[in-house]
């Protein structure tokens, strides 16, 4: 009796302590590698929102030389927005694209997370903004960061001229 209850359970399928250590380093592995690509997944928030602001200033400088009326963005860095405007700070401009007041509000949506760490434009505001004739008085830049990637959104003097760099 002993004999056959030994050669039934050396029969029972089941996997070797062996087989059980390879599938456990596998798992471990592309657990591994799963997590570092959702980490750098979401490592393009900080380059979309800076492409974003270039072309929101680029919106703001046409605007202004279209319709002869004063456009900008003003930043409020300790909310994690800005605001596209026309005429006045208190009038935002209608986005083109959905017909909503253009605020950009870093603490929702796609751009979620996405810090403004600075926003330096003439003597020490945080706006900038377009004459009739699309120019500005001074330039200046816009830091945005997410974790540890950060980029520069940088306007140029009188041309008005805006695009990011990665520091």
């Amino acid at each position: 009796m002993m004999i056959k209850l030994r050669k039934r359970i050396l029969k029972m399928p089941g996997f070797t302590l062996v087989e059980t250590m390879v599938m456990l380093a596998l798992v471990g592995f592309l657990t591994t590698v799963l997590l570092i690509s959702m980490t750098s997944i979401f490592s393009y928030r900080a380059k979309a929102a800076s492409r974003l602001l270039v072309s929101d200033l680029m919106l703001a400088k046409k605007t202004a030389e279209t319709t002869q009326v004063k456009s900008g963005v003003i930043f409020y860095p300790v909310q994690e927005k800005y605001v596209v405007y026309t005429s006045t700070f208190t009038t935002p401009m209608a986005d083109p694209v959905n017909r909503k007041p253009m605020i950009r509000d870093f603490t929702k949506g796609e751009h979620r997370n996405v810090d403004i760490v600075s926003a330096a434009f003439p003597a020490g505001t945080e706006y900038i903004e377009f004459d009739p004739l699309g120019r500005n008085t001074s330039g200046g830049k816009a830091v945005l960061q997410y974790g540890s990637d950060s980029y520069s959104v940088w306007v140029e003097d009188n041309t008005g001229r805006a695009y990011w760099t990665k520091p």
